[in-house]
């Protein structure tokens, strides 16, 4: 097996590129230089212009988007801001939790635990194309439970699937090699966003909730977010082979996952004890309210156990895991202390609450309206993490006194949280692009079933609305 991880932040690789470079800059010089908005401070002011810059180069992908962070954590100090509070991202305990998990899934991918557990399921189903896409959710919903990046879980899944659609003889770029492969990586993304920590939006979650102070458990997020990500996921697997109907039914029964299992042989030591840590790690998360440990106490004990048995070697530490995307949430975690410490959210909210409060008058409107601002702003934030904390925390207070819990406008974030219209939006659709060369979809198929996912994820919110109020959620 691989000992690397896909990086999940990518980079650009060929010389400077310098209009977006150009562009980065004066954003930032535009917002530094205008006059002091009311409300803000000069220190405040700048801080919101390093911001600006610094999304640029996130969004264009300038350089290695880890060391954009590390730039604007850099330039934040002749700011004014307090190193302290600069890097305070990185003892943050999210930053923690994604560490230990990033190396859960490692371990999970690097002794073949992840691929027994998806070959086996997809041995489970029929050869239809609804069989397939069953068990590429089930394998997805199942991974999340251990791999929270879903850049691991598609690197996990991609390119089983692609092996399974040459296998059937599923021409390439055909609707039904599209199909296969965008549902593929839909499934890898959306289920785990239903658990705290089954995907990398649940870190960052967890920060914004601190920064405002907000109770959470592992329980409480998943009864309010299970449910929809599964009924979500459901839509998608029901409705997109309606949207992209395949050329012709399947009539073959592939021995693809058998075969594939046979290989991997029985499951070593390595494999068991990694099965045993993360399984007492979802016990744990799931049980905080009674033991009151920070979540990623057991994660520092689960990446102990992973080196005591040279599952993790010095070799892993720098390769296992993408450093990338660790200094990348690690300036995201501290930008968001830095923009509530200097009140730039409360300067926010002063543009966002009126929409809000206008909103308000209908649960459901307010959601959906929230839920369409989060796919509008992934155009200008690939990563999603950015826009979680963006629209979360200026509103969360407004919305809590119209009787929209914090967790409910998690929900509306979350589920329309990962769009593929353009490729650029979606760092694990670029993935399977470039796991098949290109050939799996073309640029309309994507479209047609990234217009399938946005519909599909505002129904699903209206739906979930009524689920929220039968339990008191809502």
């Amino acid at each position: 097996m691989a000992a690397t991880v896909s990086q999940p932040v990518t980079a650009a690789t060929a010389g400077i590129r310098w209009y977006p470079l150009a562009l980065a800059v004066a954003v930032g010089a535009l917002i530094f230089l205008i006059p002091t908005p009311h409300g803000l401070s000069r220190t405040a002011q700048t801080a919101l212009a390093i911001t600006g810059l610094t999304v640029v180069l996130w969004a264009a992908q300038v350089m290695n988007n880890g060391v954009a962070s590390v730039l604007m954590m850099a330039l934040m100090i002749p700011a004014g801001i307090k190193p302290s509070l600069a890097l305070s991202g990185f003892s943050s305990g999210s930053w923690w939790v994604l560490l230990a998990v990033l190396f859960y899934g490692f371990a999970m991918k690097h002794t073949g635990l992840a691929q027994r557990i998806s070959y086996h399921i997809l041995s489970l189903f029929p050869s239809t194309y609804p069989g397939i896409l069953g068990a590429f959710f089930a394998i997805g919903a199942l991974l999340s439970l251990g791999i929270p990046s879903m850049t691991v879980r598609t690197a996990v899944m991609a390119p089983i699937a692609w092996a399974l659609v040459q296998s059937l003889g599923i021409a390439p770029r055909s609707r039904g090699s599209a199909l296969i492969m965008l549902t593929t990586i839909e499934m890898a993304v959306v289920p785990g966003v239903g658990l705290l920590y089954g995907s990398l939006y649940g870190p960052v979650v967890d920060s914004v909730f601190q920064v405002k102070h907000l109770p959470l458990s592992w329980l409480a997020y998943a009864r309010v977010l299970e449910l929809p990500t599964l009924l979500l996921c459901a839509l998608i697997i029901l409705i997109n082979p309606l949207m992209l109907k395949p050329e012709a039914a399947l009539t073959s029964s592939p021995e693809f996952a058998r075969n594939k299992l046979r290989e991997l042989g029985s499951m070593g030591r390595a494999e068991l004890l990694t099965a045993m840590v993360v399984a007492c790690s979802i016990v744990f998360w799931a049980t905080d309210r009674w033991h009151h440990l920070p979540s990623f106490f057991i994660g520092m004990l689960g990446l102990t156990v992973f080196a005591l048995a040279g599952i993790v070697r010095d070799s892993d530490i720098a390769g296992g895991v993408s450093w990338t995307l660790l200094l990348f949430m690690g300036g995201i975690f501290g930008l968001g202390n830095v923009l509530t410490e200097y009140k730039i959210t409360d300067w926010l909210a002063g543009y966002f609450v009126p929409i809000a409060q206008r909103l308000s008058f209908n649960p459901l409107v307010l959601l959906v309206a929230v839920a369409i601002a989060m796919l509008a702003l992934r155009f200008l934030d690939p990563s999603g993490f950015i826009a979680i904390a963006v629209l979360f925390v200026p509103i969360v207070d407004t919305t809590t006194a119209a009787g929209i819990p914090p967790l409910v406008l998690t929900a509306a974030l979350l589920l329309a949280s990962s769009p593929f219209w353009v490729t650029y939006q979606n760092i694990w659709v670029a993935m399977g692009e470039g796991i098949t060369a290109g050939q799996a979809f073309s640029p309309g198929d994507r479209v047609r079933l990234a217009n399938t996912y946005a519909v599909l994820a505002l129904i699903t919110l209206a739906v979930a609305t009524g689920y929220w109020k039968l339990i008191g959620a809502l």
